[in-house]
């Protein structure tokens, strides 16, 4: 019975897993996006032993479009946020208390980082 509903799950509602050039994975899109991706050159298929392939058709081009792809151009590398670094965030880190003797009076950033 649940093969049949996932059968009758249209085709471009399914989800494509995006890995980076370096093989990271980054996001979960929808088919859509990863025809125009593979159809302009921006991504390459992955094919790993298991992998899924959906049939896409057109009037006049039949696409398979894997379940895995890769992009290939640009640096879509993730870039990490890193919090600020100064004296409110080191005292709220630090929970307003000093590393050494665990006072709480008279902090500078001296006494709270060692």
């Amino acid at each position: 019975m649940q093969t049949e509903q996932r059968q009758k799950i249209p085709i471009l509602q399914n989800q494509v897993v995006v890995f980076s050039k370096n093989y990271l994975p980054l996001a979960r899109i929808n088919i859509k996006r990863a025809i125009v991706l593979l159809v302009t050159g921006q991504a390459e298929t992955l094919e790993f032993s298991s992998t899924q392939q959906w049939e896409v058709r057109s009037p006049s081009v039949v696409l398979q479009i894997p379940d895995h792809i890769r992009l290939t151009s640009g640096n879509p590398e993730r870039h990490w946020k890193l919090p600020p670094v100064n004296r409110r965030e080191v005292f709220r880190r630090d929970n307003h208390t000093c590393q050494y003797c665990g006072s709480t009076r008279h902090l500078t950033l001296d006494h709270v980082i060692p």
